[in-house]
């Protein structure tokens, strides 16, 4: 408590003044935001890029991530320093006929694929926050599919993505062309590379004109590149 006190020629005023912690809000931010709150709270960028700026500034994410990778290290620190040496061996006792398993995430260069547009500009490439490549192009241009196959989904996406094609090219392997102006082919549909899906455009959630291409494999994201030929 604090006092304060002035002398006039007939009163004298007396204060008293008390400090108080300030108390927090009471909401916080959540950890994972909704579109609205991010929309609302950046006004540039793309809705992935929104997300992740609140997620990696939020006090609470990076409490959380701070807590795991100190967790990981102890874990770590634990292991046997001879577990090289035992996998070795492991090798050297398996018959030369064993079953190796590949990463479902990995894909050799598809025969008979294409890049689905005439010029290729990629704005933006592929990562864990973005799972496919952003080709930079006017609105307008014509887009072609990577690899011949049948429409799966042809119309405009609540999610993002705008007007959206998605191809399935058998085997588990699709292909979806984002942010179109324009949609030249309809839902169930028998497409080549020769077949015009659709073409550039600015819809749903971009800043600027551009193909936004991924491709998955069993549902599962791939760099686009490593099934178009290079």
């Amino acid at each position: 408590m604090k006092k304060f006190s002035l002398e006039l020629p007939k009163y004298r005023l007396a204060m008293h003044f008390r400090l108080i912690k300030r108390r927090k809000p009471l909401l916080d931010e959540p950890v994972v935001p909704t579109v609205a709150f991010v929309n609302k709270k950046y006004r540039k960028g793309t809705l992935i890029g929104k997300v992740i700026r609140h997620i990696t500034g939020h006090k609470k994410a990076r409490r959380i991530m701070a807590t795991n990778f100190a967790a990981i290290a102890v874990i770590t620190s634990f292991l046997p320093f001879n577990q090289a040496s035992d996998v070795n061996a492991f090798e050297s006792s398996t018959p030369s006929d064993q079953v190796v398993i590949e990463p479902q995430n990995t894909l050799e260069t598809q025969i008979g694929t294409q890049y689905p547009l005439s010029q290729v500009k990629i704005n933006q490439g592929y990562s864990f926050f973005h799972p496919g490549i952003d080709f930079g192009a006017e609105v307008g241009e014509p887009i072609e599919p990577i690899k011949s196959g049948h429409v799966i989904e042809a119309g405009y996406a609540t999610d993002g993505y705008g007007n959206t094609v998605v191809v399935d090219h058998g085997k588990g392997l699709t292909s979806r062309y984002a942010h179109l102006s324009k949609i030249e082919v309809k839902t169930g549909e028998t497409i080549t590379t020769a077949t015009e899906i659709g073409k550039v455009g600015i819809t749903g959630h971009t800043t600027g004109p551009h193909l936004h291409l991924e491709v998955r494999q069993n549902g599962a994201p791939l760099n686009p590149l490593s099934v178009i030929p290079r």
